[in-house]
Formats: structure tokens, C-alpha cells, sequence
């Protein structure tokens, strides 16, 4: 009867084990809906990056994200974005005729953005999820790293 009761609870827990592996989806499919919005989004070639985070490697600060952002507007890009809140930097940009260019890697599901003004060379990756990663280097090579998010305008 012991053997009876444990081969039933051991068939009971596989066949619970295998309908659910057969329900989950990849990560790929949980996060194509968000993928394919960010893509329209940066298709539009009018649309912000919203920053919320300032990050380097040994330290992380939370930024307000209404006085923090960038708009891209065709080859137009305007907006500031500030350093640590130590530093006291504000970094303005400003410029009506930037190199742009746009990768989109379908497969992985990421869009990378580059953006060359005058005075700054910006790199843009979004991840699957949506959330957003810019990199701010000046002329002096300094960079700042940046987490947000893309919004349509």
C-alpha cells in the first residue's frame, strides 16, 4: 500500500511538473509586446530618453525624471541630463544637426542608438524589457552612465 500511495503522488507531482513546463513561455515571447513598442517608438524619430538613474561603478544616485531628459526629434537633440548630485554638473545638449543612426537586432530583441553632437557622443541600448541604458561622453572622454526609459513625444 506504502508503494501504491508514493508511486501516485510521484505520478501526480511529474505530470504537474510537465503541464506546467509546457505553459511558460521563453523570454523572447514574454517581452515582445515591450520590444516591439520601444521599436515604434524610436521609428517615429520623435520620442525622449528619461533618465532615473546616474550609475558608475561605485556608486548609484536617483534623478528626477521630469528635469532629466533628452528629446531626439529627427537630427534635432535638446535636453540636459545631470552629473552627481557632489558633482553640481549639468550637462546641456543642444544641437539641430546630429549623426543619428539606429540598429535594431530583431533576434536579440535590443536597439542601439547613436548620437554624435558637437560637444557630446551618445549611446543609446535598450534591452527586451524597455528599460534603457545611455552613455554620455564629452569631448574630455568623461563619461556619465545613465539608466531610464524611451517615451513617444
Amino acid at each position: 500500500m506504502k508503494k501504491l500511495v508514493l508511486l501516485a503522488l510521484l505520478f501526480s507531482l511529474s505530470a504537474t511538473t510537465f503541464m506546467s513546463a509546457q505553459s511558460k513561455k521563453s523570454q523572447k515571447e514574454i517581452f515582445a509586446a515591450t520590444y516591439k513598442t520601444s521599436k515604434s517608438v524610436v521609428e517615429t524619430e520623435h520620442y525622449q530618453f528619461v533618465a532615473n538613474v546616474i550609475r558608475n561603478s561605485q556608486e548609484r544616485e536617483i534623478l528626477n525624471g521630469d528635469v532629466n531628459k533628452i528629446e531626439i526629434n529627427k537630427r534635432s537633440v535638446s535636453g540636459q541630463l545631470h552629473a552627481f548630485s557632489k558633482d553640481r554638473a549639468v550637462h546641456s545638449l543642444k544641437d539641430n544637426n546630429s549623426e543619428i543612426s539606429t540598429t535594431f537586432n530583431d533576434e536579440d530583441q535590443e536597439i542601439s542608438i547613436s548620437i554624435k553632437t558637437k560637444a557630446y557622443t551618445i549611446s543609446i541600448n535598450v534591452k527586451p524589457n524597455g528599460n534603457a541604458f545611455l552613455e554620455l561622453t564629452n569631448t574630455n572622454n568623461t563619461k556619465l552612465l545613465y539608466t531610464g526609459k524611451l517615451v513617444r513625444l
